[in-house]
């Protein structure tokens, strides 16, 4: 939904008052803060600060692109006294001007201070903005960050269930998974903060407890709804149709899982006594919103961290269905350990093993297209075209040597004839796609042969409405992982497409000075040297060389401080370099740091990459830089830092040079070899890219 002016009789009777008096006096000051909603950093043209908070006019585009965000809009008429915000849920929000009060469908809230005019400018206070639209405000040393919100989480008791209801300020994509070891289904929501942790007991016989708690950066934290479920309990996820609740429904009658309220279930797990392997549900924020596979890593969204728009399937293992393709099943497995996403262990129970109900299929639903495209990462997508959905699939894969992956999109027909599809990766020989049956129930069976053993990620692609991604990885899945599973892949249709996060910014290059604040990096105390002092020392040069070449420049932090929450733990802050440089749009990330070592005879530059595709952009960096600091060559290599694989464009880690060998460490106090540094890194950056180019 894109912000608007409305004219709705309602708020055309409010703006129809008379013109405002005008605010001159008011302290004013030019901000170039940045701010963050919903994960996604807003640019504003004209933001600043009055009374020590930001404020930016009715009409800025940073305020439509946050109401936009926030699925809101906004109605103001130059030099009127009134502004009207349309909140998601239709409430409407009244700002005044020369009152410090604003109103929240008919009740007023106190402000810090009022709106005012500026020359022709309604200048609206954010942060009581933000919090009319029930977004949680945080503050960094660089700007604010505003975030929707999990505002209530209520269970009620109905005669033969138990219904969790989580009440989110914007409708909510969401993921589920179940630890049957510790009997605690947990409902994730990427992107949400709350105020509402703690834990709560629940009466009833379904459930006991519900703990709610929030981790990750500030800037994209996710809130987990952990439900401790009672054994032989059945549970199932439900949108509320038209509303930003999210239901969690407990019942030990299956047929008490479905809601006549208009949701919509996205997959249920069933507890019953079976020798089936299990699988956990797996999601990863961003392109695909989550596959479902076999028990490994999933891709984000399929592809960050960044956090994935379309609900990851719930998914529960299954008994091994009559119908196996013409090879010796493995042999059962024991429970596995892991569901492959980070920070949720679903681990199966060892007695009671999950048998799977999934969603009903229309009988229709067809496959239009497949396509099998190479992703960051060095692995393999295969993209499926539908006619419609949702989709419920069974899984199964055969153990080493043999490897095979094979995959049952049930309800489903193949328009045209069976296809094979060729990698160019090598550990994948190839991919079949037939009509497995058509009576009784459509089947088109995927099978992939893999030359050695992969790990498959399936689910919705992010931002899509109709397509599904099957995301191949060449990393072996663990030695206990199950060997079957089953899914359902539905798509959310959100009202307000997020943001892209490609490297649309063509002329934007993001620098990335190591530690700061209470991380100072590597120290040498005989030199006086320390890494987080270098790193800024070497970013400053590197941001004027590159503007003087014309590049727009971004730093995630230009002085000694945290990027992201000073209390969080190294993750946190690393996602949120991540976050400036993945809202920014950059063409190239760059991250600067200096090397040491116990070993003080090593010495010299080193540039990292994760992302094969990125091994160019490191190798061309890396000649640039040894050319220029004249120290040694120590070469190009691969590490999984987490800036460098958390980013969405070409990304290195430069080790310039290492503080604990004491010739670089001399080098390292002259200021012309910090030039050298700067001037090398700019060169491969220039000699990479090409050079700035228009934004697309």
């Amino acid at each position: 939904m894109i912000p608007r002016v409305i004219a709705l009789s309602a708020v055309a009777a409010l703006l129809a008052f008379a013109a405002p008096s005008l605010a001159a006096g008011v302290a004013f000051t030019p901000s170039h803060a940045k701010v963050y909603v919903a994960g996604r950093q807003v640019p504003f043209e004209r933001l600043a600060i009055a009374y020590n908070d930001p404020v930016a006019p009715a009409n800025d585009s940073g305020v439509r692109s946050m109401l936009d965000l926030a699925q809101a809009s906004i109605a103001w008429q130059p030099g009127t006294r009134f502004a009207v915000v349309t909140r998601a849920d239709g409430t409407l929000i009244t700002l005044t001007v020369g009152s410090a009060a604003l109103s929240i469908g008919g009740t007023p809230v106190a402000m810090p201070f009022a709106p005012f005019y500026r020359d022709s400018d309604l200048y609206i206070p954010l942060i009581p903005l933000a919090k009319a639209l029930e977004l949680g405000v945080r503050g960094f040393a660089g700007g604010y960050v505003f975030v929707p919100q999990v505002l209530s989480i209520t269970p009620r008791n109905e005669s033969r269930r138990t219904v969790v209801s989580m009440t989110t300020s914007a409708p909510a994509a969401y993921r589920t998974a179940y630890d049957s070891r510790q009997g605690v289904l947990s409902v994730l929501f990427p992107g949400f903060g709350t105020d509402a942790q703690g834990t709560q007991r629940v009466s009833g016989g379904h459930a006991t407890s519900i703990k709610v708690s929030e981790s990750g950066p500030p800037g994209y934290p996710t809130t987990t709804v952990a439900i401790a479920v009672k054994k032989g309990v059945k549970f199932a996820a439900h949108r509320a149709a038209g509303a930003p609740v999210v239901d969690a429904v407990l019942a030990t009658d299956e047929a008490a899982l479905h809601l006549d309220d208009g949701t919509h279930a996205v997959g249920h797990v069933t507890l019953t006594p079976s020798a089936a392997p299990s699988a956990a549900a797996s999601a990863k924020p961003s392109p695909i919103a989550s596959p479902v596979p076999q028990s490994t890593t999933p891709p984000k969204a399929l592809t960050s961290t960044s956090p994935p728009k379309a609900s990851a399937p719930t998914q529960a293992p299954v008994t091994p269905a009559p119908t196996q393709p013409p090879v010796t099943p493995a042999p059962t497995p024991t429970a596995p350990s892991a569901a492959g996403n980070p920070g949720i262990q679903a681990q199966p129970e060892t007695t009671d093993n999950g048998a799977a109900t999934p969603s009903p299929t229309p009988q229709q639903i067809r496959i239009t297209a497949a396509n099998l495209a190479e992703i960051p990462g060095g692995g393999t997508r295969l993209t499926l075209t539908m006619s419609g959905g949702p989709v419920s699939f069974e899984w199964h894969r055969l153990d080493d040597p043999d490897n095979r992956f094979w995959l049952d999109i049930k309800g489903v027909t193949l328009v045209g004839p069976s296809q094979t599809l060729t990698s160019a990766l090598p550990f994948v020989r190839d991919i079949h796609i037939s009509q497995f049956a058509l009576d009784p129930e459509p089947i088109v069976r995927i099978t992939i042969s893999p030359t050695q053993p992969i790990d498959v990620n399936i689910g919705p692609i992010a931002q899509s409405t109709d397509q599904m991604g099957v995301e191949i990885e060449a990393q072996p899945p663990a030695a206990d992982a199950p060997k079957a599973g089953v899914g359902t892949v539905a798509w959310v249709v959100n009202p307000t497409p997020p943001p892209t996060r490609t490297p649309t910014q063509r002329d934007l290059v993001v620098i990335d000075p190591g530690h700061g604040g209470n991380d100072p990096g590597a120290a040498n105390s005989g030199y006086g040297l320390v890494e987080s002092k270098l790193t800024m020392q070497i970013a400053l040069r590197l941001r004027a060389d590159l503007q003087r070449q014309g590049w727009r420049v971004v730093m995630t932090r230009d002085g000694d401080y945290e990027v992201g929450d000073p209390n969080g733990d190294d993750a946190q802050e690393l996602q949120a370099r991540c976050d400036v440089a993945n809202a920014a749009g950059a063409r190239v990330f760059v991250s600067v740091h200096i090397n040491s070592s116990v070993a003080h005879s090593l010495n010299g530059t080193t540039t990292y990459y994760w992302r094969p595709a990125d091994r160019v952009f490191a190798q061309t960096v890396q000649n640039a830089l040894v050319a220029a600091d004249g120290i040694a060559d120590d070469g190009v290599k691969r590490n999984n830092f987490y800036v460098i694989k958390h980013t969405d464009m070409p990304a290195v880690l430069v080790e310039t040079a290492f503080l604990s060998n004491s010739g670089d460490a001399a080098e390292l106090t002259r200021p012309a070899f910090l030039d050298k540094l700067a001037q090398g890194i700019a060169n491969g950056i220039m000699e990479f890219t090409g050079g700035p180019q228009a934004p697309l």
